[in-house]
């Protein structure tokens, strides 16, 4: 078994089937429909309902898609851990999530302080929440960089913290409106290449015929 897992980079292979299950751009059309619902969920708080009603039956709906487009083309894969390795998991995501918001929130009061002269104005922080969930992205860019080994997937990270900024810094009549509009442009920028994603893998991985049909 040894000299098996010699010869064979599991490691690599699992990257390689995480990146196909990734290809369809399914996941970043939902990433993006949500970015775009969220100004909703920011000013109707009774719409927090509609999110979990959204990302449960979402998980469900992607499913259907998947199993009408997606799995005839390239198969159906299910990433399974035993119960050890999966607690083990779990707690050190909940550990790097946190380290990752003690750092936004240190990096964007440093970045506020610089910027505005005073980090003490409950308005200062709806106005820096662009940067702030801009700096929280690279935390599922890294994941997905490390799950695929596809480097691309730091541009989410990177675009969301440079548009962060700039939604910042930028003065409005409503501080809230600069961050309303953040995450729209943000949902539009990930639905859209969620879509090219979507149409490119249509077009570029034809169904797999069954033998005997």
């Amino acid at each position: 078994m040894e000299k098996l897992n010699e010869t064979i980079d599991l490691e690599k292979i699992e990257k390689k089937t995480f990146g196909e299950f990734m290809i369809d751009g399914i996941t970043e059309i939902l990433a993006g429909l949500l970015l775009i619902l969220m100004p909703l969920f920011y000013s109707k708080p009774f719409f927090i309902g509609f999110l979990v009603f959204f990302i449960f039956f979402g998980y469900f709906g992607v499913e259907k898609i998947r199993e009408r487009t997606t799995y005839p083309r390239i198969g159906r894969v299910e990433f399974k851990r035993d119960a050890e390795k999966a607690g083990y998991s779990v707690k050190k995501s909940l550990l790097e999530f946190l380290l990752l918001l003690i750092l936004t929130v240190i990096i964007t009061f440093t970045v506020m302080f610089f910027v505005e002269g005073k980090i003490l104005a409950a308005h200062l922080w709806y106005k820096w929440v662009p940067l702030s969930f801009g700096l929280i992205m690279f935390g599922p860019s890294l994941y997905l960089v490390e799950k695929t080994g596809q480097r691309m997937y730091y541009l989410f990270g990177v675009f969301a913290t440079i548009l962060g900024f700039v939604f910042s810094i930028q003065t409005f009549s409503d501080v809230k409106v600069g961050m309303y509009l953040y995450f729209v442009v943000l949902g539009v920028f990930v639905l859209f290449f969620g879509i090219s994603k979507y149409i490119w893998f249509i077009r570029n991985y034809p169904v797999i015929p069954i033998e005997g049909e």
